[in-house]
């Protein structure tokens, strides 16, 4: 008995750490795209600026404005990639930890006819959250 509760504790703590290490590396992601998504908005301000300031001297140059536009395309193929690799992380949590995708829970049935107007459920656990609420007050999991 003594070897079973080690047993599981020990499985315990490493849902833990694997949960752990895969939220840093998600954020990690979401931190990455983010500076690519404000590094593309100042690429297309620096676009538009250059674009204007050559339409208002009257040499308006495409040529010049390619290199930008390529820088763009670039940061956007980098996004993409990285969405696919917290896609492959989901993916890869799944098979480690034994879990099923879970299905997206618009309402559950009964809940759906008392809760109010604005209410969430939660995706993993059906918990009825409010409107403004980010994470599930009983599972943790993110909402929005």
């Amino acid at each position: 008995m003594a070897l079973d509760l080690k047993q599981g504790i020990s499985k315990q703590i490493t849902k833990i750490n694997m949960k752990t290490s895969s939220f840093l590396e998600e954020n990690k992601i979401k931190t990455y795209i983010a500076t690519l998504e404000n590094d593309i908005h100042e690429l297309k301000l620096k676009a538009g600026d250059l674009g204007y300031a050559m339409w208002a001297d009257g040499k308006f140059d495409v040529a010049q404005l390619a290199p930008l536009y390529t820088e763009i395309a670039a940061k956007q193929q980098q996004i993409k990639e990285q969405e696919q690799e917290m896609k492959e992380l989901a993916i890869k949590n799944q098979q480690v930890l034994g879990q099923s995708s879970a299905p997206a829970v618009s309402a559950p049935p009964a809940a759906s006819q008392s809760a109010p107007a604005g209410t969430i459920f939660c995706s993993k656990c059906g918990e009825a959250c409010g409107p403004g609420v980010n994470f599930c007050k009983k599972c943790g999991n993110k909402l929005r």
